[in-house]
């Protein structure tokens, strides 16, 4: 599936929403179900900032895709809000080529009202974690066109 499809898969499941709470309750299940990552790949290196949660984001290229490895912890409010957001941005980028994470604009978040409702710090969590896969994608661009 590509890039695009996945975006419109999520858009389409947030325009479906006929409560308000619907969205929480999706960000929830997905937090539920997202399996994790290993202890042993939770370096300070791998924080993003911001968050009101500890978050670990850790890049993987194998020469054509970036796949991601996310977890968090503590924080404190319950994480699972800054989880499910977490499994919700690599839904759409994980496992994808860097150019094409590139080639979309993030702005596909605002578009579906994620931003809406979200604390500050949850929001400032969220745009940190969306800018490093950014960046880490620009990185890995660079590297795969050497």
């Amino acid at each position: 599936m590509s890039i695009t499809e996945r975006q419109e898969e999520v858009r389409q499941k947030f325009a479906s929403f006929t409560d308000p709470d619907d969205k929480w309750k999706f960000l929830l299940d997905l937090a539920k179900a997202h399996p994790g990552m290993d202890a042993s790949l939770k370096a300070e290196k791998f924080i993003i900032q911001g968050c009101a949660a500890t978050m670990y984001l850790v890049p993987q290229f194998n020469g054509s895709v970036l796949h991601f490895e996310m977890d968090v912890e503590g924080g404190t409010t319950n994480p699972l809000i800054s989880r499910g957001l977490g499994a919700l941005a690599l839904k759409i980028y994980n496992d994808m080529a860097p150019a094409d994470i590139l080639s979309v604009d993030p702005v596909f978040f605002q578009e579906i009202g994620l931003n809406v409702g979200l604390s500050p710090t949850r929001s400032n969590g969220f745009a940190s974690l969306v800018k490093q896969i950014y960046l880490y994608a620009r990185v890995f661009d660079a590297i795969s066109k050497k």
